[in-house]
C-alpha cells in the first residue's frame, strides 16, 4: 500500500481547469496541456505535482470496454459500531473498488469487479460474508456499464477540450469478450499507482524495457484493452455531493435509459443490474439541493422509470483502488485487481 500526505494549499479554478482536461485525456503531456489551459508546460506539470503529492488529485488504469470482467454491488449493513472497521476490512479487498458509507437502509455501498462469474459468486456468497462486523449484506449482479470514465467539470470550452483529446474510435464500443495477458496485468497493475507513470520508470519496476513498455500500453489502449481515468478531491473540486438512487425501469427501455442518464454532467456512474430495482446512479453535485434538479431530470425524460432508493454518501472510504481521509484525499493505494485469488469454502 502506497502512502500519501495531504498539504494545506486547496484547490483553485487554474487546477479544476487542469483536472477538467486531464478528464478528457489522463495522460496528455504537459507540453500540449499548458497551452490549452493559458500556462506554461513547466507550470501545468508543478500543479499536478502539488496536487498529486499532496492527494487532492490521481490518475489510475481501467480496464477496456473489451475485456471480459464480472460486477456486482454490494450492500452492507454492520453490526452496532463496526461500520469504520468494515469499511477498512473491505477497504483492503483488490476486487472490492470502491467503499462508500451512505445512509439509509445499509451502512456501506461498495462495488466489486471480478474476472468471472464463478469467482464473482465465490466473492459475495463465501470470502466477504467472512468478513467481521457483517449484520446483512445483499448484493446486484451487474449487466451493463453506461457511464463513461472521462467525466466533465465544467471548467474547459469546446476548443480546450478538443486540443487536448486523443481521436475516438469504435473502440469505446463494449463488447467485453478479450482478456489480459499476465505482462498486462501486470502493467495494469504498475499503473494503478500512477497512471501517468513514465515509460522508463514502468520499465524499471517491470524489469523490461522501456521500448516494450510503450509499445505494449498504446497497443493495448488501441484495442480497447486499457483506459484511464482521473479522480480527484471533490469537495475542494466543487462537487462535495454524491449520492446513489436505485431505478426501476421497463426491460424494454432500460438501454435507452442508461444511455440517456450517462451523458448527464452530474452522473459519475450507471449501472444496469439483475433485479426490480435494475438501474443504479450515482451522481455528483454541488450541494444536496442538487439531488432535486437529478430526480426532476428523471421524471421528465424517463416519465416510466420509478425510483426506488435513494441514499446520501456520508463518506467514500475507497473510490477506484484509492483510500481516502475523511476529506476525501488520497492517503493510500489498494490497486484494483479484478483478477485476485479468491477464498472460498476448504470444507
Amino acid at each position: 500500500m502506497t502512502a500519501e500526505r495531504p498539504t494545506q494549499r486547496g484547490v483553485d479554478e487554474v487546477d479544476v481547469m487542469l483536472l477538467d482536461a486531464l478528464h478528457v485525456n489522463p495522460r496528455v503531456s504537459f507540453e500540449r496541456l499548458g497551452p490549452a489551459l493559458g500556462i506554461s508546460p513547466v507550470t501545468a506539470a508543478r500543479r499536478w505535482q502539488r496536487l498529486s503529492e499532496s492527494g487532492r488529485a490521481w490518475v489510475s488504469s481501467v480496464p477496456g470496454p473489451q475485456v471480459a470482467l464480472t460486477a456486482a454491488v454490494y450492500e452492507v449493513r454492520a453490526q452496532p459500531g463496526r461500520i469504520l472497521d468494515l469499511a477498512h476490512a473491505l477497504a483492503v479487498v483488490p476486487q472490492v473498488v470502491s467503499v462508500y458509507a451512505t445512509d439509509g437502509a445499509f451502512d456501506l455501498h461498495t462495488l466489486v469487479l471480478a474476472e468471472t462469474t464463478q469467482a464473482l459468486s465465490t466473492l459475495l456468497l463465501e470470502q466477504l460474508p467472512r468478513i467481521p462486523g457483517i449484520a446483512r449484506a445483499q448484493s446486484h449482479i451487474g449487466m451493463e456499464w453506461y457511464s463513461g470514465i472521462h467525466w466533465r467539470l465544467g471548467a474547459m470550452d469546446t476548443d480546450q477540450q478538443q486540443s487536448v483529446a486523443e481521436p475516438d474510435d469504435n473502440r469505446r464500443r463494449s463488447n467485453r469478450n478479450r482478456t489480459l495477458e499476465p505482462e498486462d496485468r501486470d502493467l495494469f497493475l504498475a499503473l494503478q499507482r500512477d497512471g501517468r507513470a513514465r515509460f522508463r520508470d514502468l520499465a524499471r519496476e517491470l524489469d523490461t524495457s522501456e521500448h516494450l513498455v510503450r509499445r505494449r500500453l498504446d497497443s493495448l489502449v488501441r484495442r480497447g484493452m486499457l483506459g484511464f481515468r482521473t479522480d480527484f478531491t471533490r469537495g475542494e473540486g466543487g462537487w462535495p455531493t454524491e449520492f446513489v438512487l436505485w431505478l426501476s425501469v421497463p426491460h424494454h427501455q432500460l438501454v435507452a435509459a442508461g444511455a440517456e442518464i450517462a451523458g448527464w454532467p452530474q452522473t459519475r456512474i450507471c449501472l444496469s443490474a439483475v433485479g426490480s430495482a435494475n438501474l443504479m446512479l450515482m451522481a455528483q453535485v454541488h450541494q444536496v439541493g442538487g439531488l432535486t434538479d437529478v430526480l426532476e431530470r428523471i421524471r421528465r425524460t424517463l416519465p416510466d422509470a420509478v425510483v426506488v432508493d435513494q441514499r446520501l454518501v456520508l463518506r467514500a472510504y475507497k473510490s477506484w483502488g484509492r483510500l481516502l481521509d475523511s476529506a476525501g484525499h488520497a492517503i493510500g493505494v489498494v490497486p484494483v485487481d479484478p483478477w485476485a485469488s479468491v477464498s472460498g469454502s476448504t470444507s
